[in-house]
């Protein structure tokens, strides 16, 4: 993981770039007369592609991996958006002392990418909202992606966890849409996920397939919140 681009990414980013253009907004925040960009997390991105083609078009974009990728990630990110790549340094504190919802509109108008590194968690994610200038604790991000996360042979069930992350995304934003793009492969545990998002997560509200592509395996996956 993290060394190559899959082909279930390549599709993921096509997908989001024509459907879910960088001036698409769904936060439902009052941002009239203002264009503020689309905030996009990436989850177990690897390289990163998708999450980097995205913000090439406009978007602001978060992008987390396990800690051990992220020097090079960071270093990848900085090194082909050298203007709009944040840093951030890492708190010791409470998540809760540190509130991003003071970050002014004008700095989330400007199309921004960070790279973080997140272990699947619900608090481990609020602790990102606070860290991130993409977005705010109470707004969430509009778009979470997910390439190739599920395997069970590799990953194992990691898969629960990255349930959990999404369910709480929607916690937070009931309409923000999360997009799953999956390369199938036998005992994957995709099925499982699946499963799990439509029986045991509370804030999900639909799950629907998107795209089934039988000749490269490939299948994407659309999650929305309980409206």
């Amino acid at each position: 993981p993290g060394t190559r681009v899959w082909r279930a990414a390549i599709r993921a980013a096509h997908y989001l770039a024509t459907t879910y253009p960088p001036n698409y907004s769904n936060n439902g925040s009052s941002n009239e007369g203002t264009k503020m960009t689309t905030s996009l997390l990436e989850l177990g991105c690897g390289l990163g592609v998708p999450g980097m083609i995205y913000h090439a078009l406009g978007g602001s974009v978060v992008l987390t991996d396990q800690e051990e990728v992220m020097s090079q990630l960071e270093k990848n990110v900085e090194m082909n958006f050298t203007e709009s790549y944040t840093s951030c340094p890492h708190h010791d504190n409470d998540y809760e002392s540190n509130d991003t919802e003071n970050t002014s509109k004008n700095d989330r108008q400007k199309a921004t990418i960070q790279a973080l590194p997140l272990n699947w968690s619900r608090p481990s994610l609020h602790k990102l909202l606070s860290q991130t200038t993409c977005t705010s604790p109470t707004n969430g991000f509009d778009i979470v992606l997910n390439c190739d996360c599920i395997y069970e042979p590799l990953y194992g069930k990691s898969w629960m966890y990255l349930a959990e992350v999404i369910d709480e995304c929607l916690k937070i934003n009931p309409k923000c849409v999360v997009l799953t793009s999956v390369e199938r492969r036998n005992g994957d545990g995709v099925d499982k996920f699946l499963k799990r998002l439509i029986d045991e997560e509370k804030h999900v509200g639909s799950v629907s397939k998107i795209l089934e592509d039988q000749g490269d395996c490939i299948e994407m996956y659309l999650c929305t919140g309980c409206l």
